[in-house]
Formats: C-alpha cells, sequence, structure tokens
C-alpha cells in the first residue's frame, strides 16, 4: 500500500490532488493536478488544461486531497466598482470607453449589454459623460441608459441631473469558488463545450423567448473567452443549461434554466458544479452570479448553497426619454 492508497475515502478521477514523488537523484517534487488515471503501476494528473503529468506510484512518498479550486482572498474585499468591471466582458456586444465607464450597445437584448456602465471617472465632467451616453445611445438606437452601484458617486450624480430609475434592481451575489464545489464531482451527464452550439442556443431560446438579431445575441453570449457552455441532453435536446464565464479568477454563472418537466431534480447544480470544475482547472477561485433583487426564491435558493450579497447595481435613464418598449 502506497500513499495514494491511504487517501480515504478513495481518490476518484477529477478530484485535484497533491502528490509528492522522488527524482531520479533522490530529492522529492511535488505535482498539485486534477486526478486523471490511477493504475496500479502509475497515476497521471492534469496540473493544468492540456497538460498531464505521469508518476510512477513507486516513488510516490505522500499524497493527500486538496480543496477543488484554488485559494485567495474573501470576495467580499473586492470592490463593488472592482468586481463590476470584471464582470464586464462576460455580456458585451459592442462597446467603447468613456474615460473608466463603457458605453455598450446590443441592439436592445438585455439591460447589461444595452448601457453606459457608469462605473469610476469618465474623465470628464459627469453632465458631459451623460450627455456622451445620450448621444451614444441615439446612434444605436438604444434608450439612454446609464448601469449604476448602488449608492455610489456616479448614481448620486447622475440623479442629480435628473436620471431616474427604470427597470428592476439587480444584486450580485458571491461565494468562494472551492466552497460552491465542495465534494461536487462532475456529472458525467452535463455536457460541456467552450464553443456555442445550435442545441445550446435553441434551449437558451426557450428559456428566454426573444426577438434579438441572432448575430448579436450570439455575440454576447460568446463575448471574450475564456468562457464555457454547459448543458444537459434528453433525445437529442438540452433540458438543462447554463454558461460560464472567465475573467481575472472570477467564474461568472449565467443562463441556468431548467425545463420546467426537469425541475427539482438537482439539474442547476449539476450544470454549475461542471461549470465551477472548468473555471477550477482554468485558475478561478471565486465566484458571482446576478439575480433580481425582487427574486426571493432565487436569493433563497442561491444562499442555501452558499452565495452573500456582494452590492445591488441599478439602471437610471436619461430624464424627459421615454421608457424603452423592448423586452430588457
Amino acid at each position: 500500500m502506497d500513499a495514494l492508497d491511504q487517501i480515504r475515502p478513495p481518490a476518484r478521477p477529477g478530484e485535484r490532488l497533491v502528490v509528492r514523488f522522488r527524482l531520479p537523484d533522490t530529492s522529492a517534487t511535488d505535482v498539485l493536478g486534477w486526478l486523471e488515471a490511477v493504475d496500479d503501476d502509475s497515476v497521471a494528473l492534469s496540473p493544468e488544461p492540456g497538460r498531464s503529468v505521469r508518476v510512477d506510484r513507486r516513488t510516490i512518498v505522500a499524497a493527500r486531497r486538496v480543496p477543488p479550486a484554488r485559494g485567495g482572498r474573501d470576495p467580499m474585499r473586492t470592490s463593488a466598482e472592482e468586481l463590476q468591471r470584471i464582470t464586464l466582458p462576460g455580456w458585451v456586444a459592442e462597446h467603447q470607453p468613456l474615460g473608466e465607464w463603457t458605453l455598450r450597445a446590443g441592439s436592445g437584448f438585455t439591460g447589461r449589454a444595452n448601457s453606459c456602465l457608469a462605473v469610476g471617472d469618465p474623465g470628464l465632467p459627469v453632465a458631459e459623460a451623460a450627455e456622451r451616453v445620450v448621444e451614444f445611445s441615439q446612434a444605436h438606437q438604444i434608450p439612454p441608459w446609464a448601469q449604476v452601484v448602488d449608492d455610489s458617486e456616479p448614481e448620486r450624480r447622475l440623479r442629480a441631473l435628473g436620471w431616474t430609475d427604470v427597470y428592476v434592481p439587480t444584486d450580485v451575489l458571491v461565494t468562494r469558488l472551492t466552497d460552491l464545489l465542495e465534494d461536487h464531482r462532475p456529472d458525467p451527464r452535463v455536457q460541456l463545450t467552450e464553443t456555442l452550439t445550435p442545441q445550446w442556443l435553441a434551449a437558451y431560446q426557450r428559456s428566454r423567448p426573444n426577438s434579438a438579431d441572432p448575430e448579436v445575441l450570439r455575440r454576447i453570449l460568446e463575448s471574450e473567452p475564456p468562457r464555457a457552455f454547459a448543458g444537459v441532453a434528453d433525445d437529442g435536446r438540452l433540458v438543462a443549461i447554463g454558461r460560464g464565464h472567465l475573467a481575472a479568477d472570477w467564474l461568472g454563472l449565467a443562463s441556468i434554466w431548467t425545463d420546467p418537466t426537469w425541475r427539482r431534480q438537482g439539474w442547476a447544480m449539476r450544470v454549475m458544479t461542471a461549470l465551477g470544475h472548468w473555471a477550477a482547472r482554468h485558475g478561478g477561485r471565486n465566484v458571482y452570479l446576478q439575480v433580481a433583487a425582487e427574486n426571493g426564491p432565487a436569493h433563497h435558493a442561491y444562499q442555501r448553497i452558499g452565495f452573500t450579497r456582494h452590492h445591488g447595481y441599478r439602471y437610471l435613464q436619461a430624464p424627459d426619454r421615454r421608457q424603452s418598449t423592448t423586452s430588457w
């Protein structure tokens, strides 16, 4: 019996281990990675995507199970402004900077892709920045909206200019990736790809019927890699889906949906687990997701699996503008 056999319960493929083994010169070194395969003679670990290390079991001197994702600072120590910047590339089509603000347009599909992310300093007086937002919105035929962090300086400045609430406030929830995963291994029934497939897109359209321009919708969903799309198939079509986007070391979870006939069977958690393990292998440490502030059941469900409210944000519209009739 070697050190690998002493791990209890026995190590299983997909778990993260650290293995110490002897080199030919009798010195020792460690390899930290996800267990790929093990047999009587060797163990294969994957320290990172696309790389595998095989260790002769006769050389192993110590082995132990480690948390499923890398550690890191408390996610609550990340400021709301910093986290909003991290979320930016995860859901965007056309965009351009306005100082530290970001002007966004996506043919009217979703508020996040069609509003100015007003975080930080726009690099010019806020009244002038507000006019730039209006001009950009008019040029792209979308309502002049700004997304602001609750109780932030941009919110106060824009309100002073007459900007008012539109749409529903949203809460950003966070947790450590290792806390989300705990001892949950990926379910082989959850398919995962880094490419947006027609099957996944069809399921997304069922989860959120819309008339968005297909090319713009694809551009938003694909955004900037790395990103992954998870799904559970039944008779050729996906009945549960989820999307993950990795920026810095944060995994953003979105588009979590289960067909009504498949609900209350734990598929949403399995989808998030699959995306979490994908993110862990790519360096993820923390997780965020966004939920309408008024959605009490969703808040309760996410709190039960470890999520905590980090901050809230809302959308403001320019004064004397009619609210768009577009489905947001």
